[in-house]
């Protein structure tokens, strides 16, 4: 009798092992499909949306934030990808928020100054009398119906010389045969920094090759080199006005070391 007992114990023993030893696996394979399907429903990014107001978050931002799609949010290297963003000049900062299931939301904030500048590409230069004549007819008037005849995008002009596309229209104009360099278009931002916070307000402004040429109502085209120092030249021609007090020239062209007066 007590050897049967003993025998019975043994049994439930290694059966109670055999049945441990079968449970851990088991339990295990389970606790991994369950995290498994969490991960896969709710860590994985499926949607991104991408804030800042008017403008809509720019092409150059959400491209980059295309390519986390699919993306798992626990890998997400949130100082990295801002430091990418932040890399293209495209907004001054930008904040992440992540929302189950699997929900990015980017929050960006634009630059603090930019232009909308519009474009007139053409695959030749433009065939302008002002350019080849010593004319004193103003210049802007021609350039008006140059811009007219040629299609165009306008763009949100950056301190960096980035552009990002915009829906808005505008009276700055790029006259080129393809997007200009960053070093040009940093240029242009420069210039038209600098004319805002002067007390020029010039209707129209023209950026063609080498040069600058503003219309102003009812005062004279003026053509500047963009390679020049903007408040040097905006100093030289508040000087110059306050000494011309008879009758105002048509054009004064300052890429000379010495304006001249048309």
């Amino acid at each position: 009798m007590l050897s049967t007992d003993i025998l019975k114990a043994r049994t439930k023993r290694r059966l109670n092992f055999s049945l441990r030893l079968l449970i851990a696996p088991l339990g295990i394979i389970l606790t991994t499909a369950v995290l498994i399907f969490f991960h896969q429903r709710f860590l994985i990014v499926k949607e991104i949306t991408c804030r800042m107001g008017d403008p809509p978050c720019p092409e150059g931002v959400v491209s980059v934030l295309n390519r986390l799609n699919g993306k798992s949010l626990l890998r997400l290297n949130q100082k990295g990808l801002q430091k990418q963003i932040l890399a293209t000049g495209l907004v001054d900062r930008i904040e992440f928020i992540t929302k189950l299931p699997g929900k990015l939301i980017v929050v960006a904030q634009p630059p603090a100054v930019s232009f909308l500048v519009k474009t007139a590409f053409s695959k030749t230069n433009p065939s302008l009398s002002f350019l080849i004549s010593s004319t004193s007819a103003a210049p802007s008037t021609e350039l008006a119906n140059y811009v007219a005849s040629m299609e165009g995008k306008t763009f949100q002009l950056l301190s960096t010389g980035a552009l990002n596309q915009s829906d808005s229209d505008s009276n700055y104009f790029l006259i080129s045969q393809s997007i200009p360099v960053k070093d040009y278009l940093s240029k242009v931002f420069i210039w038209l920094h600098s004319l805002a916070l002067s007390s020029m307000k010039p209707d129209t402004i023209y950026f063609l090759s080498d040069m600058i040429i503003l219309k102003q109502k009812d005062q004279p085209d003026l053509i500047m080199s963009i390679s020049s120092n903007p408040e040097d030249i905006i100093l030289a021609l508040q000087r110059l006005n306050e000494a011309i007090t008879i009758k105002k020239p048509t054009v004064i062209d300052f890429r000379y070391s010495h304006p001249i007066l048309k």
